[in-house]
C-alpha cells in the first residue's frame, strides 16, 4: 500500500549532528542527517556484497510473494566483514549516535543488513526494535544507512513521537504472530491499514544520507517497486549511558547477552564502547 501521501510535509533534515538535529530526534523519535556518511558508501556497498556472497548464521530471506525477488537480512557480521568493522570503528556513525542520544558514550550493539531486490514485494512490517532486545533505557538507536537512492515510495516510515508510547509485543516478520511469552505487552496497532490516523515521517534519501531513530519508534516500509534498483541498507545499532541489560520472557534477537545480568550497564567485550 502506498502511504507516501500521508507523510508529514517537508519533515526536518540536517547537515550534521547539530543541537537542532538532536532536539528533533528527542521530539520525533527519528531524524534525517544529510551527507554525513558520503565517504563510506563504496566501502559499505562492498561489505554488503561480501556479506551476501558469504551469509552468516542469521541470514534469512522473507516470503517472496509473486516474484522471485528477495527481501533478505543478516546481522551480527561486523567482526568478520572488514568493511563493516571499518565503518563501525572509523566512520562518523558512532559520533552521530552519541550526539543525537545526548549520551557521553557510544556503545556498539550490532549490525544488520537489509536488502530489497528490484520488485521485492515483501513489506517491512510495522514494529519497533527494542522489545526484541534485552535492553531497557532511552538511549538506544538505529542508524539506517542506504547505499542506493531511496525514493519516498520505498523509504522507511516512522510514527512521529511513538518512542513515547511504551512497548508493543515483538512479532515474527514471517508469520506476523506475537512472540511466545510476550502476552504482557499490547499487540502492535495495524498502522498499514489506517496510515491516515498517524503522523508519519519519511525521507527521500541519497547515498551518504542516514536516518537515526529510537529503538522505541514504530517504523515500517512497503516493498521495493523499482524494476532495476535494489534498496541496500546497513543498519548499525548503538547504545548510550542509560542502556541496561533487561532479561525478557520471550526469545531475544540477536540471541546474545554478553554474559550480562539484570540491571548491568550494556558495555562489555561483546558490546564495546567505541566513543
Amino acid at each position: 500500500r502506498r502511504v507516501a501521501q500521508y507523510l508529514v510535509s517537508s519533515p526536518p533534515c540536517f547537515e550534521g549532528a547539530t543541537a537542532a538535529a538532536a532536539a528533533a530526534y528527542q521530539r520525533d523519535g527519528a531524524v534525517c542527517i544529510r551527507g554525513a556518511l558520503r565517504g563510506w558508501v563504496d566501502a559499505v556497498a562492498s561489505g554488503i556484497a561480501r556479506n551476501l556472497a558469504s551469509p552468516g548464521p542469521h541470514f534469512e530471506s522473507l516470503p517472496l510473494g509473486a516474484t522471485s525477488a528477495r527481501f533478505v537480512n543478516d546481522y551480527c557480521n561486523w567482526r568478520r566483514i572488514p568493511e563493516y568493522e571499518s565503518f563501525v570503528r572509523e566512520s562518523p556513525a558512532k559520533a552521530l549516535a552519541r550526539a543525537v542520544m545526548a549520551s557521553e558514550r557510544s556503545i556498539f550493539y550490532h549490525d544488520h543488513v537489509l536488502v530489497k531486490e528490484p520488485l521485492a514485494a515483501s513489506p517491512t512490517p510495522w514494529h519497533h526494535d527494542q522489545p526484541y532486545y534485552p535492553i531497557d533505557g532511552d538511549q538506544l538507536l538505529s542508524l539506517w544507512f542506504p547505499v542506493d537512492p531511496v525514493p519516498l515510495d520505498a523509504t522507511l516510515l516512522f510514527v512521529r513521537g511513538s518512542h513515547r508510547h511504551g512497548y508493543y509485543a515483538p512479532r515474527k516478520f514471517e508469520t506476523q504472530r506475537n512472540y511466545d511469552g510476550s502476552d504482557e505487552l499490547p499487540t502492535m496497532p495495524a498502522i498499514a491499514d489506517a496510515p491516515h490516523e498517524h503522523e508519519l515521517l519519511g525521507w527521500q534519501l541519497q547515498p551518504g544520507d542516514c536516518v537515526l531513530f529510537s529503538g522505541k519508534t514504530l517504523h515500517g516500509a512497503v516493498g521495493n517497486a523499482s524494476e532495476s534498483r535494489s534498496r541496500r541498507v546497513l543498519t548499525t545499532r548503538w547504545m548510550g549511558d542509560d542502556a541496561r541489560f533487561a532479561p525478557r520472557r520471550w526469545e531475544i534477537s540477536p540471541p546474545y547477552t554478553g554474559g550480562l545480568q539484570a540491571g548491568d550497564p550494556m558495555e562489555c567485550d561483546l558490546f564495546p564502547r567505541l566513543l
